[in-house]
């Protein structure tokens, strides 16, 4: 049993690095919340590598190489806290002062490493740091405490932007990126303060939670390559009335959605807010105001989230079956499959495919 968890061990942990490496390089290059999310993963896939080097005795060896001095669980807090901000908060920016939040991990693993080296230098038998009380409390319980704030910041704003029963609440598939991680960190933090800081027994708890979400996380990445696109949409901007008081905005919108549903004003894949306004003999500055207000997006998102609602209604009628998910987009209005399938993604949280195959599982249940 002990070979086959440390086997278990060491895929998960490997293939925990592999990725966080990528998200690392990935995060630097454009999207920042995946540089803090590869963080996090390089810390818990370390932690796992230490586990399976338990299991195995790797750490009995005079001349191995000691991985786990790399590793400090000061990284997580900060690591946290700014991917929070990057995937929550539109327009987040990183300052070069905030650097500073990851000096203390960095002074650990400077320490850890000197510490090492200068036992095997030696041949001292150096009692372990963790022994002195001081050094347990800034490396040990501070970083719980600081996760356990993080983590909890993280729920309150996953909480405010995407509320539950709420029309504004994710589709299942952005659900399960959003609060995905952060289920798994809250579990994380409540096995890790039960083990250190009340002495419970729950390390294997808490490696199997580590080695399932690594595996699940990893095959999640693979499978859909827009799964680590953590960006927040930015609020759209309000738009003040005050050039268009003699406008009734009620009679006005209720104009707009008749128009768009008798005429089916979507299809045309060269729609422009011009033609609308034309059509409805408004303003397009007022039409642009009156999408914003009443949908809250622009005119393109409104446009393209009526395609896609048109397309999910032929996917479900039976005597559209026999066509292609091109063609139905190509009839609702969208002028490439590229475009379809990011807007369908966006809209419902899936590709198309995927969404296409659970109806069909919904529709002829095995």
């Amino acid at each position: 049993m002990a070979s086959w968890k440390a086997v278990l061990y060491l895929l998960a942990a490997g293939q925990g690095l592999l990725l966080s490496f990528a998200l690392i390089i990935r995060g630097a290059r454009s999207q920042r919340a995946n540089l803090f999310l590869g963080l996090i993963l390089y810390t818990i896939s370390l932690e796992l590598l230490n586990a399976w080097g338990m299991q195995v005795h790797y750490h009995r060896s005079p001349d191995v190489v000691p991985f786990w001095v790399f590793q400090s669980y000061l990284v997580m807090p900060p690591a946290i806290w700014f991917f929070a901000h990057y995937s929550t908060v539109p327009d987040f920016t990183f300052q070069r002062r905030y650097v500073w939040a990851f000096a203390p991990a960095l002074l650990d693993i400077l320490i850890q490493l000197s510490w090492t080296l200068y036992r095997r230098q030696t041949g001292h038998q150096l009692p372990s740091l963790l022994e002195n009380p001081v050094w347990f409390f800034c490396t040990e319980i501070l970083p719980i405490l600081g996760t356990a704030t993080a983590v909890g910041w993280l729920g309150s704003q996953l909480a405010t932007l995407y509320p539950i029963r709420s029309e504004r609440f994710l589709p299942w598939g952005e659900f399960v990126k959003r609060y995905g991680l952060f289920g798994f960190l809250t579990a994380l933090t409540v096995l890790w303060a039960a083990g250190v800081l009340f002495s419970r027994p729950i390390f294997s708890e808490l490696e199997l939670l580590l080695t399932l979400f690594l595996f699940a996380y990893a095959y999640l990445g693979y499978a859909n390559s827009s799964y680590f696109d953590l960006r927040v949409a930015a609020k759209p901007k309000p738009v003040e009335k005050t050039t268009f008081p003699q406008f009734d905005d009620a009679r006005q919108w209720h104009r707009l959605e008749t128009v768009f549903q008798q005429e089916s004003l979507h299809t045309q894949s060269r729609l422009t807010l011009e033609d609308v306004a034309e059509r409805l003999r408004l303003p397009a500055r007022y039409v642009s105001y009156l999408i914003n207000k009443q949908h809250g997006a622009n005119f393109n998102q409104f446009v393209n989230s009526l395609r896609v609602e048109a397309v999910i209604r032929k996917l479900a009628d039976p005597a559209e079956q026999h066509k292609t998910l091109l063609a139905l987009a190509l009839e609702a209005g969208f002028n490439s499959k590229s475009t379809f399938n990011q807007v369908f993604r966006a809209h419902t949280g899936q590709s198309p495919s995927h969404y296409l195959s659970q109806v069909s599982k919904t529709a002829n249940p095995a």
